[in-house]
């Protein structure tokens, strides 16, 4: 009997380091050897409802617990409140304190009861209340930008480039009585040019008034740490350390983007410490078959530069996902004509 015993108690104790020699061993794989191997999250989102907008030229401009606020780039001013449930849609114009300017590229992002529409071709910055989308002009410096995200306390990111030679640059605008700003001189790492290179997304964190700024061409993003007013650097799961681009120069001295060039990182999103990240790029012993019917998301801890999981954001009629946002209980996606919400499960269950 005691024989016995000991036999069992040392199957288990083998057993049990097998499996945790198998645990560390997948973990040093994921972690250090970086093979490119996701970990994913089976159905982490699921039972899609849809919303027909009948147009496909929609953008997500803000999110807040109760409502989507959906932009339009064939009507600037014009914003759509989508209630979270997908139950009720209102449209609402835009009114500004001034008519005759000439504007080129409006964008509008809504922060709570608050949203800011901004034109960077022209600097100008207006702001308003959801109560009555009435905006009046917030700032008017020479400040250009074509990337703008709101902070905390009348705190911008954007991103500009340079009067010398076009090359992309992060900064930080402070408006309140004057507006100043700070540019973040080495953030950006140049490869080729500093402007194709360079190139990405640019989101902030209403959670933790972080930014984000992911490269579009390699497997890197940026993460603004407004407590040290700095940035600091993570990697995605891919192993695209050099952006896969070619630049030609025309005859007149303009540059342009030769062949087609490798995208790595698409839509992003930043919500409560986690960056949501659009791929695009297959990973090893992945089905090609999924990528025909699905877009993948993959999941960051952005603070601690650590991968978490992937999951999988499926295609409606043929449209894969464009640009996505979320909150504690949603995750909703602009797919082909539609607004999709999927049901957010707890990892776990």
């Amino acid at each position: 009997m005691k024989k016995k015993i000991f036999y069992i108690v040392l199957t288990m104790v083998i057993s049990s380091a097998v499996v945790v020699g198998l645990f560390v061993s997948s973990e040093h794989i994921m972690k250090r050897e970086n093979p490119f191997v996701r970990r994913f999250m089976p159905h982490h989102i699921d039972k899609a409802k849809y919303l027909d907008l009948e147009v496909n030229s929609y953008y997500i401009a803000g999110l807040t617990n109760d409502t989507i606020y959906l932009g339009n780039y064939t009507a600037p001013l014009l914003i759509t409140a989508v209630a979270t449930n997908l139950g009720k849609k209102m449209e609402h114009q835009i009114k500004l304190d001034e008519t005759q300017r000439s504007f080129r590229s409006l964008t509008i992002r809504v922060q709570g009861q608050e949203f800011f529409v901004g034109d960077g071709t022209i600097a100008i910055i207006y702001k308003g209340s959801t109560a009555d989308w009435t905006a009046t002009k917030y700032m008017k410096e020479n400040i250009y930008f074509s990337l703008l995200q709101p902070l905390e306390n009348n705190s911008f990111l954007f991103r500009s480039q340079r009067a010398a030679n076009g090359e992309h640059v992060l900064g930080r605008l402070q408006v309140s009585d004057s507006t100043s700003f700070l540019l973040y001189d080495n953030v950006l790492q140049k490869q080729i040019d500093s402007v194709f290179d360079t190139d990405g997304q640019l989101v902030t964190d209403a959670k933790t008034n972080q930014g984000v700024y992911t490269y579009y061409y390699r497997n890197q993003y940026l993460v603004y740490q407004p407590q040290h007013n700095k940035f600091t650097t993570g990697k995605t799961i891919d192993t695209t350390s050099l952006a896969k681009i070619e630049i030609t120069t025309l005859a007149n001295g303009e540059r342009k983007m030769g062949a087609p060039p490798q995208k790595v990182n698409s839509k992003t999103y930043a919500y409560n410490g986690l960056l949501y990240v659009k791929s695009e790029l297959m990973g090893r012993n992945e089905p090609r078959s999924m990528w025909k019917q699905a877009s993948i998301i993959d999941v960051y801890d952005y603070n601690k530069n650590e991968y978490l999981y992937s999951f999988y954001a499926y295609d409606h009629q043929g449209d894969n996902i464009k640009e996505f946002a979320l909150n504690d209980r949603y995750f909703f996606g602009l797919v082909g004509n539609s607004l999709v919400r999927w049901g957010i499960r707890e990892l776990g269950n």
